[in-house]
């Protein structure tokens, strides 16, 4: 085991509207904390990269999460594993997950808010997996398909960032539900993934020229429903051709953070074309997460549901992840993996 401990903290704020990028982190080496009593030390094997992280880097304060601050750890979703502990409510050598440190090694105690480490399912296929499909990402998307949108047998649906990590599951999820689905991503490689690999009706580039008539011509009536991730103009378009009525379920506004004039929204719309419009939090079904993630793991292990995940390999790669995700250079979900010789 090293006897130092890289750190990732934040060098400065990224403002609203600015594209973060690896220098706005810096490396902070000190040696491997001892614990005390009630608390134990944990190797982190798995880190989450996230959307709503960007939020966090911003400053602003009516965020739902703490924000980060300057010269303080970036802190997410994690799967670590136990090295030395000092309370009986962890087991050395045991994985767990919890929201940590950007670091080799983080100190933690049993907590009730939700933050501190939980167990993982000894019966999950890979640890990475507590992170995507089991995790905030899936319980989003299922929550988002099966109790806001409640899809329907024969309903025509479009899910933008359709390859993303939340985007790629709520796509699979109404396929399950007998929907048609069309899936919104970036290029040619991910539209393949989207219908040979996750099986999709059809898959469209969102940038091309011609995708409002593309997109006219695959569901001529107009969606039923538009799960939608992205915000912006390409909402706009979509909302535009959607049937009278029909259901948007907001999810995320990734294409607004590093843009402010993108926040603006017409509502015409909404309003002409009878629309439900409608934003969630998975923590609303908080008491049904076990019956999901049960659901889940037997549409996975069926195959009904195959998740995505890109892999990024050590701790220093953790700032160029963030920002190779507003890139969209993931397909599904973004995770940055320890090295082996680092633990």
């Amino acid at each position: 085991m090293s006897k130092s401990c890289r750190t990732i903290i934040l060098k400065k704020i990224v403002p609203s509207g600015q594209t973060v990028s690896p220098h706005h982190f810096e490396t902070q080496i000190l040696p491997i904390p001892k614990i005390a009593e009630g608390e134990a030390l944990l190797r982190p094997l798995a880190f989450s990269v996230d959307p709503c992280q960007r939020t966090l880097l911003s400053g602003a304060t009516d965020t739902m999460l703490p924000p980060y601050a300057v010269g303080r750890p970036i802190r997410g979703p994690s799967v670590a594993r136990v090295i030395e502990a000092r309370t009986p409510d962890l087991m050395v050598g045991s994985l767990v997950q919890g929201w940590f440190d950007w670091a080799d090694y983080v100190v933690t105690r049993s907590s009730k808010d939700g933050m501190g480490p939980t167990p993982l399912d000894p019966q999950i296929e890979k640890p990475s997996y507590a992170l995507s499909v089991y995790g905030i990402t899936g319980l989003t998307a299922y929550f988002g398909m099966t109790e806001v949108a409640q899809v329907q047998p024969g309903e025509t649906v479009v899910v933008s960032s359709a390859a993303g990590s939340t985007g790629s599951i709520a796509s699979q999820i109404a396929k399950i539900r007998g929907a048609k689905v069309i899936g919104l991503t970036s290029t040619q490689a991910k539209q393949e993934v989207l219908t040979r690999q996750l099986g999709l009706d059809f898959a469209l580039d969102y940038r091309a020229e011609d995708f409002a008539d593309q997109l006219r011509s695959i569901a001529p009536n107009g969606p039923d429903l538009y799960f939608d991730a992205v915000g912006g103009q390409l909402s706009q378009t979509i909302m535009q051709q959607m049937r009278r009525p029909a259901r948007v379920v907001e999810v995320g506004q990734i294409s607004t953070y590093a843009d402010e004039k993108a926040w603006t929204v017409d509502i015409t719309h909404i309003h002409m074309n009878g629309l439900r419009f409608e934003g969630y939090q998975p923590n609303l079904w908080i008491d049904q997460w076990p019956k999901a993630v049960k659901e889940l793991q037997e549409w996975v292990k069926s195959g009904a549901i195959q998740p995505l995940e890109t892999e990024i390999t050590g701790l220093e790669s953790l700032p160029r992840a963030l920002q190779a995700l507003f890139e969209g250079q993931n397909t599904g979900k973004m995770v940055v993996l320890s090295k082996d010789d680092e633990q």
